[in-house]
């Protein structure tokens, strides 16, 4: 995979954001391009966006509905197992399209202009692909790709999140790749004051685009691992307060008590609402009021030792 988490970043700008909602809350995302190697590169390194979750590969990992399925009715009842990303490749969208009806949380290449086991891909193929999958799903991403260097990201359906998580997330990893990279620097050009050395060999040694690459990888799994086990935290939290309520508690807890719980700012309280839908498909929207929850009020800070 030759597309790094800082590669899609500089080439998409505003729009990766959406693109990194869209994978979290699994949207299917349809990448279409007329480069059947590039379009399956970039198939598989969107399943990075998420790295919490496992990939599975259709007609490696799975070859039929059920067994997906099944998958996710584990999901459903062990929240310890792993979640998963399902990528759909270019030489078996044809199977795909034959066996599958639910397409949420995969990432499926469209080989324009390509023979696929005997079908044409054309534009009229993707229609009939995004009408396949949006008439199931709800929604669906579309990642066209015109050049290695030009890619664009729509949702058919506007997306209600803030999109504020993946900003912030946007932001560290530039921010802290630049300081990171800068100290580096800093470090290299003192250890080289002195030295009898070609400008050429200096530059050479300056050059960290390698680093920059990892650097940004590594700021992202990260940031994506606090959300997750900040949303996880949550889960628990909210599940009690669901059990509460049932037992006749009708004292609320606020969003700021929810996040202080948790250990989590920042994003609207509605964008962890979905993220933990799509994640442990658990809806917690029928605890959300105003921008408030139902809950156990101060029982709920006792409980967590605050």
């Amino acid at each position: 995979m030759t597309y790094s988490i800082l590669r899609m970043i500089e080439l998409m700008g505003d729009q990766f954001p959406l693109l990194l909602n869209s994978v979290l809350e699994r949207i299917p995302v349809i990448v279409a391009g007329e480069d059947i190697e590039l379009v399956d590169d970039i198939t598989e390194c969107l399943t990075m966006l998420c790295p919490h979750r496992h990939k599975l590969v259709f007609w490696r990992d799975f070859t039929s509905e059920s067994e997906i399925l099944s998958v996710w009715e584990e999901e459903k009842h062990n929240y310890e197992v792993s979640r998963t990303v399902v990528c759909g490749l270019s030489g078996n969208l044809r199977l795909a399209l034959d066996r599958i009806t639910r397409f949420a949380g995969w990432i499926l290449a469209i080989p324009l202009g390509t023979m696929v086991l005997g079908v044409q891909v054309d534009e009229k193929t993707l229609e009939d692909v995004i009408s396949h999958v949006q008439n199931n799903s709800g929604n669906c991403g579309i990642l066209r790709i015109t050049s290695p260097s030009a890619i664009t990201f729509t949702l058919l359906n506007q997306s209600n999140s803030s999109l504020d998580v993946e900003k912030k997330i946007v932001n560290k990893i530039l921010v802290r790749k630049k300081q990171s990279l800068e100290r580096i620097r800093r470090l290299l050009t003192k250890s080289l004051r002195g030295t009898n050395v070609s400008e050429h060999i200096v530059n050479a040694v300056l050059k960290l685009d390698d680093e920059s690459e990892k650097l940004t990888q590594d700021v992202f799994e990260e940031e994506i691992s606090n959300y997750v086990h900040a949303a996880r935290r949550a889960v628990t939290l909210l599940s009690r307060i669901r059990l509460a309520r049932e037992l006749g508690a009708s004292t609320t807890l606020t969003e700021r008590n929810l996040y202080e719980a948790i250990g989590w700012e920042g994003g609207e309280l509605i964008d962890l609402i979905h993220f933990i839908r799509a994640e442990w498909h658990e809806d917690f929207s029928d605890c959300v009021k105003l921008g408030a929850l139902s809950g156990l009020g101060a029982w709920v800070d006792s409980m967590w030792g605050t």
